[in-house]
């Protein structure tokens, strides 16, 4: 599998840029421009995390064990 970096952040499942951008200046392989960040979606990025901390603590073992199940197979694929 390739990943070909659009520039984007991933806050709460959703993919968001704000107007600025920067380039990437990588030692090999060419440049890409990426989305400058913004104290809003810091904010954003933080609630969401929270959110998730709290249903991913308080949901049952066997709902964590498979959620970690699934990681490790993406990880070993």
């Amino acid at each position: 599998m390739t990943f070909t970096p659009h520039g984007k952040h991933l806050i709460a499942g959703d993919w968001v840029a704000g107007e600025a951008t920067f380039p990437s200046e990588p030692a090999e392989g060419p440049a890409h421009d990426f989305a400058v960040g913004t104290p809003a979606m810091v904010d954003r990025a933080c609630a969401a995390a929270e959110a998730a901390f709290w249903r991913y603590g308080y949901s049952p073992r066997a709902v964590r064990a498979e959620f970690l199940d699934a990681i490790a197979e993406e990880i070993e694929a």
